[in-house]
């Protein structure tokens, strides 16, 4: 959703703010850019940290993200906070592909993907009809605001199932 919304709402609030198109053109391309590096920084990273301390991290990053943007009019604070929302959303997508597979049940995987791929799917289709008409009322400052709280309730779910799913193994090992 964070990812659809972020392709719909950005040339909306950038138009909004007085941008050119090539200056959101900039902003969209610093999102790419840090996508395409915390891709890159994953190999790295997942030998340090666990999927769900990414996953944790990603939700928090884009909440951030989601605060800031509609705060700035100009295109440089723009393009910085397009690159911490890159870099949230980019190591997102890896770490749930990783989480689906590890935690759904044995020969089900191909349903728990169906399923994330039926969520994707919707949310494509509804959340520019939903969010459009509810930007057009309240404005896009609301829109982004909005999605900053349901990623930051996702970041606290994420904290709560992540201690959730450490608890079993710290009592394993010290047994």
């Amino acid at each position: 959703m964070s990812w659809d919304l972020q392709t719909f709402v950005i040339p909306v609030h950038g138009t909004r703010v007085g941008l050119s198109a090539s200056e959101i053109g900039f902003v969209l391309g610093c999102f790419a850019l840090a996508t395409f590096t915390i891709r890159l920084a994953m190999p790295w990273l997942s030998r340090r940290v666990s999927e769900w301390q990414v996953l944790t991290y990603t939700l928090f990053c884009a909440t951030l993200a989601f605060t800031l943007f509609p705060l700035f009019s100009s295109r440089v604070p723009m393009m910085a906070v397009a690159f911490l929302l890159g870099l949230g959303l980019g190591a997102a997508q890896p770490n749930v592909m990783s989480l689906v597979h590890s935690h759904s049940p044995p020969g089900r995987v191909g349903e728990a993907l169906g399923l994330r791929s039926m969520i994707i799917h919707s949310s494509q289709v509804v959340l520019p009809l939903v969010f459009g008409a509810f930007g057009s009322v309240l404005g896009a400052a609301a829109m982004f605001w909005t999605m900053a709280a349901l990623v930051c309730t996702g970041g606290m779910a994420a904290v709560r199932w992540g201690k959730h799913r450490r608890e079993p193994a710290h009592r394993h090992q010290t047994e």
